[in-house]
């Protein structure tokens, strides 16, 4: 399964939000939020609403570092939020993608796959 674009029904500020809680509630957590607009700003660069969201969670972490300890280079997956010609898009990665090359993580990344899909279905 591969990553997924999708482009939100809703401004960026709502789709960033509801996408913050539909983490939350699908059981990941949010580990950390880039702001690439405030970012760019500090260097006088005027964009679009642009953010990451840094998702993934402690017992999924646990079990990369058991079944591959190499792997946990990989987490926290990332979905980027980001304004383009007037809309707003979401991107999420693929974890059978990022995990492909660990053993024993397919089963592990399908399921994040799945989680990932769902959180961003929720915005179309």
């Amino acid at each position: 399964m591969k990553g997924i674009e999708v482009v939100s029904r809703f401004d960026f500020e709502s789709t960033v939000n509801l996408l913050m809680e539909e983490v939350k509630s699908s059981g990941l957590k949010i580990v950390a939020t880039i702001n690439a607009q405030e970012n760019l700003k500090k260097i006088g660069v005027e964009i679009g609403g642009n953010k990451i969201l840094e998702v993934f969670h402690p017992n999924l972490a646990r079990e990369v570092f058991e079944k591959d300890i190499r792997a946990g280079i990989v987490p926290p997956l990332r979905i980027y939020v980001f304004e383009e010609t007037g809309k707003t898009h979401a991107e999420i990665q693929s974890a059978q993608e990022l995990f492909s090359s660990y053993s024993g993580l397919q089963d592990l990344a399908k399921k994040l796959d799945g989680m990932l899909h769902s959180i961003v279905s929720k915005i179309q």
